[in-house]
């Protein structure tokens, strides 16, 4: 008889292959399809650049293949902390050398293992990149919250982390930037939003039972954004954002709010390329965007061998 861990390892594709669509009915082929990455965590050691080479040669196949990749965060292991610049520089050099081969552009907003606080000496970074500013640099962002139109929708990268190292809201001038944004946006085009920390999202509810404090479930301020009502409120006078995506937690999950989708992504590096976690595999997504703001979601797990559980589990009583 199977145990849980053993059904896992036999039927873990099962796990990462939910999917989601509001295209219903006939259409025509999709205007844009993009491929969403998150929580990367690139780092020498656990076989990461490798696990990256893995991802990209499952999602560039003769059955699926992205016009872009919308990538939300936590690029790098971790510049974030006392880390010098040779160490944040051979982070980045595993970056571009796994990524080499990506044959699509690729749009990245930042997260809070992004951010550089760097050793002094910085070594073979200047001072003026701490912040921001390194990774902005690595993953060719414009600035640290933009947008961008693309394949008949408008995508705007948002910053969970402005506030550094407080994170987990919008900073007044980031949110009238938004708004601001989106009115300059044409109505008839859809929105896809995304962010490191999730805008909103059921996982972060859930996470290993660690939200319970004595009858309530609280939801921490650094795993999803605080701000989430008055975002909401911007998106419920923009009835074109059709799509939020983020990353953050490792784990995967997808809800509805207003009109909105709210998807949270997973992770490539699952639990940090240990394995899975709370038993979301290793994974990325795979999305079609048609220009009428409909769009599939699928999960796909790109089948990397660590697949052990990792975190907390139920016992079943009497098992």
């Amino acid at each position: 008889m199977f145990t849980r861990r053993q059904w896992l390892g036999a039927n873990g594709a099962l796990v990462a292959a939910g999917a989601i669509s509001t295209a219903v009915g006939h259409r025509p082929a999709p205007s844009l399809r993009a491929a969403h990455i998150t929580d990367v965590h690139i780092t020498g050691d656990r076989n990461a650049p490798e696990g990256v080479r893995t991802m990209f040669r499952h999602m560039f196949r003769d059955d699926w293949s992205p016009d872009l990749v919308l990538n939300t965060g936590d690029t790098v292991m971790g510049v974030d902390g006392a880390v010098s610049g040779q160490r944040a520089q051979q982070q980045i050099e595993l970056w571009q050398a796994a990524t080499a081969d990506c044959s699509v552009p690729i749009f990245s907003c930042l997260g809070n293992h992004d951010v550089w606080d760097g050793l002094e000496p910085v070594d073979e970074r200047q001072a003026a990149q701490k912040g921001f500013g390194l990774m902005m640099e690595v993953l060719g962002m414009p600035a640290p919250y933009y947008s961008f139109d693309r394949g008949g929708w408008h995508f705007i990268a948002l910053n969970s982390v402005i506030e550094w190292p407080q994170y987990g809201r919008l900073t007044e001038e980031h949110f009238q930037w938004l708004v601001d944004d989106l009115r300059k946006t044409p109505r008839d085009t859809p929105v896809c939003v995304y962010s490191h920390l999730p805008i909103l999202s059921v996982t972060s509810s859930v996470y290993g039972n660690s939200c319970v404090k004595e009858r309530d479930v609280v939801v921490p301020g650094t795993w999803q954004h605080f701000d989430c009502w008055e975002i909401s409120e911007i998106f419920r006078q923009f009835p074109n954002v059709k799509l939020c995506l983020s990353g953050h937690m490792h784990t995967q999950d997808r809800c509805e709010y207003r009109g909105v989708w709210y998807i949270c992504g997973g992770a490539v590096s699952g639990a940090w390329w240990g394995g899975s976690e709370y038993g979301f595999l290793p994974c990325y997504g795979q999305i079609d965007l048609f220009p009428d703001g409909a769009f599939t979601y699928q999960f796909a797990d790109y089948q990397w061998p660590i697949r052990q559980w990792s975190g907390q589990e139920l016992k079943l009583p009497g098992a």
